[in-house]
């Protein structure tokens, strides 16, 4: 039998190594116009560091309350917990939101600069790098709405239904033990997202079946909502666990050829 490299057989097998839902991300970032956060955002944000379980790479335009909307193309847009006084052009020129919505009581952005930082994965830098790569690797643009109580962008601005009864904020924050493995929690733990001063400023106890709470405030509040459809789905630059099946599938058979060969 002829020698036979992995890639050979791999594509024999019609399975391949699948790249990554979405490697590169253009991110528009819209906050307030005195914007304290961009100088973190640049420096910490837009590659992947230690812990950080994506490959992802972004490319983030600025967008300051008071100007028009950015041109170009994006596949994530990220409200900032400062986000003032939404403009007219955000409501009416932007295209429907797509299938990955990310909507969170936390103020990662503020946190990111003041404390507990960007040092660690496991804080504000791995929440927002896991949100924003998990949006970005749906289908049309994906969303991440930080606090929107600490903004003045409400949910019903944006057609956002199936989320109300909004209960206050807590410094402690909880990811069940159901929700712990899906990637948008990759590397992050209930210890590090609590006892940011202040964790999370908005806590809802009313939701529609279109929404997965992923975080809660250890009762009956959810911190942090999903997009139910997607909710589970991996995030941008991390091959879905089907792509390794398959890439294991064919190393396996691979070895069956080896030792049919020595045999």
């Amino acid at each position: 039998m002829k020698k036979t490299t992995l890639a050979a057989f791999a594509l024999a097998l019609g399975l391949g190594v699948q790249a990554p839902a979405q490697a590169n991300l253009n991110v528009l970032w819209y906050n307030g116009i005195h914007d304290p956060f961009s100088g973190q955002e640049d420096a910490s944000l837009p590659n992947p560091g230690a812990g950080d379980p994506s490959t992802a790479v972004w490319n983030i335009t600025h967008w300051y309350d008071g100007s028009s909307m950015p041109s170009g193309s994006f596949n994530v847009l990220v409200i900032g917990s400062e986000s003032g006084s939404a403009p007219g052009s955000l409501l009416s020129n932007l295209p429907t939101f797509g299938n990955r919505e990310f909507i969170t009581g936390q103020d990662a952005d503020f946190h990111l600069t003041f404390g507990p930082g960007a040092t660690n994965f496991d804080g504000p830098r791995g929440f927002l790098r896991d949100a924003i790569n998990w949006a970005g690797a749906g289908t049309g643009l994906g969303l991440v709405l930080l606090s929107p109580g600490e903004g003045a962008i409400s949910l019903s601005s944006l057609g956002i239904t199936g989320i109300s009864g909004d209960s206050g904020g807590t410094e402690s924050v909880v990811i069940p033990g159901a929700f712990a493995g899906f990637p948008i929690n990759t590397n992050l733990t209930s210890a590090g997202l609590s006892n940011w001063h202040t964790s999370s400023h908005d806590n809802w106890t009313s939701v529609s079946s279109a929404w997965t709470g992923i975080n809660t405030d250890g009762g009956s509040g959810f911190v942090t909502l999903v997009s139910a459809d997607s909710a589970g789905g991996g995030i941008a630059g991390t091959p879905e666990p089907a792509s390794l099946a398959l890439i294991g599938a064919g190393l396996a058979g691979l070895a069956a050829v080896r030792r049919r060969k020595k045999a």
